[in-house]
């Protein structure tokens, strides 16, 4: 047999070429990188990753300024007889005896009702005696001698201020004006704060005032 037929006949019998391998090979090579970049970035991720919250904080001296304009003096009373928790506690400008009632712990049940006032407006510095049913004792309410008592600044009013030495109408206003503006003394030296009051004017006072605060 001649040697070019025997050439053509192996290039007859030998594989044929089949479709393009190349976009196959580039699927394959697209989807191995996607697969690495996902577990990259899940092997990188923290474990128990949260969220952090900073709460917000305002500055000192806005804080105990705001503070300190929105709290109300408070001052003491004594309620004693038929009440659950004989005691001393402490209220604010125009709260009534139900609610002295209240935190003593309630009237007992032989408290004699009727005699008691719960509508009265509390004052500082007063005791209540709740009787018993059928008692008769000492009286309902004592109330402190106005001849000695002395003026809480957080409480008077401008008329009662003008009652101290030395204090007249433009004083009187200006301690109200104070404690309005900067809120309810904390100490007595507090009121050399005010406009016209020095160490000589309080020294005439201190001693007919006081203050009362939460």
């Amino acid at each position: 047999m001649p040697a070019n037929s025997f050439l053509k006949g192996n290039k007859a019998s030998g594989p044929r070429s089949g479709r393009p391998k190349g976009p196959s090979l580039l699927f394959f090579f697209v989807l191995i990188l996607l697969s690495s970049g996902l577990l990259i970035l899940i092997a990188r991720r923290p474990p128990g990753d949260k969220l952090l919250f900073v709460e917000a904080t305002k500055m000192p001296d806005q804080t105990q300024a705001s503070s300190k304009s929105q709290s109300k003096p408070s001052f003491p009373v004594h309620i004693d007889g038929a009440v659950a928790l004989p005691g001393v506690y402490y209220f604010q400008e125009g709260d009534i005896l139900s609610q002295a009632v209240d935190k003593a712990g309630g009237l007992k049940e032989k408290a004699d009702q009727v005699s008691v006032n719960l509508a009265m407006r509390l004052t500082p510095h007063m005791k209540i005696y709740i009787p018993s049913q059928g008692q008769t004792g000492p009286p309902i309410i004592q109330v402190q001698d106005q001849t000695d008592a002395k003026l809480d600044l957080n409480l008077a009013s401008q008329a009662q201020l003008e009652t101290l030495p030395g204090v007249g109408q433009v004083t009187a206003q200006a301690i109200i004006a104070y404690r309005e503006a900067h809120g309810p003394f904390e100490v007595l030296e507090d009121l050399m704060q005010v406009p016209g009051i020095k160490e000589g004017r309080f020294a005439a006072l201190k001693d007919s005032i006081y203050v009362t605060f939460p």
